[in-house]
């Protein structure tokens, strides 16, 4: 296969092409299914053009968990998967933590700020959740980057800087990215995200010399990634 692409189709249908452990490791958030609404305040937006998002509590459970089976099939080493707490979504990824407690080696807290809620007797969400699956649940890293004192916190505060485009502006933010690509890889291995969105994933490898490979269904997303990443292409080799 190709890397430092974007696949513009299904990530089941990109990681169907892989070997087993063909990446290093993957960072992705998939879609909330949350409607088209959004999750703080209810309101409809348009987050997606070619996916609605409003799945049946069993299809998103099926779906998501084809995936994360795939995602640990082509991994070599660790999965981070990125998502939020929501009504349309708790049923389904509680029982996945249950699912894949075998390959769960901890769970990541990204402390945001929380907002005031707008549906009344609700309480005002204030973190996202990050997966680190692996072949094993043991909280260990054998294939890591970290530093001299192991210090590599399980919860950070992370902000999202200025939205790169204002069509979708659930992008997980590029130093959230960063920290994982950074810590848990090595330059010039091979870095996956099967829902690219925005390009983030990419754009973080980009930074830190990693080699990357990308799934999205919109040719709209992808053609904006490739904008967004040509400051960077302009003054970085690619492996």
């Amino acid at each position: 296969m190709e890397v430092n692409k974007i696949y513009n189709e299904s990530c089941l249908d990109t990681m169907a092409k892989m070997q087993n452990d063909f990446v290093d490791i993957v960072v992705t958030s998939p879609p909330y299914n949350t409607g088209g609404q959004n999750a703080q305040t209810g309101r409809n937006r348009k987050l997606y053009n070619e996916y609605k998002d409003n799945l049946s509590d069993e299809e998103y459970y099926d779906f998501i968990k084809t995936v994360i089976n795939e995602l640990l099939r082509v991994t070599k080493h660790y999965v981070f998967f990125n998502f939020q707490i929501l009504t349309k979504n708790k049923s389904c990824y509680l029982k996945l933590m249950g699912e894949f407690s075998d390959n769960i080696k901890d769970v990541f807290i990204w402390n945001k700020q929380a907002i005031a809620q707008v549906v009344k007797g609700k309480m005002a969400t204030g973190f996202e959740i990050v997966l680190i699956l692996g072949k094993n649940n043991e909280m260990k890293y054998p294939y890591n980057n970290f530093p001299q004192n192991n210090y590599v916190p399980n919860i950070q505060s992370f902000k999202k800087s200025q939205t790169f485009h204002k069509i979708n502006n659930a992008t997980m933010p590029v130093t959230m990215a960063e920290y994982f690509i950074f810590y848990f890889s090595k330059e010039e291995d091979l870095v996956y995200d099967c829902f690219m969105g925005m390009g983030t994933t990419a754009y973080a490898s980009i930074k830190n010399k990693r080699n990357w490979i990308g799934s999205e269904i919109s040719k709209e997303y992808i053609d904006l990634s490739y904008e967004r990443f040509k400051p960077l292409l302009s003054q970085t080799k690619l492996f």
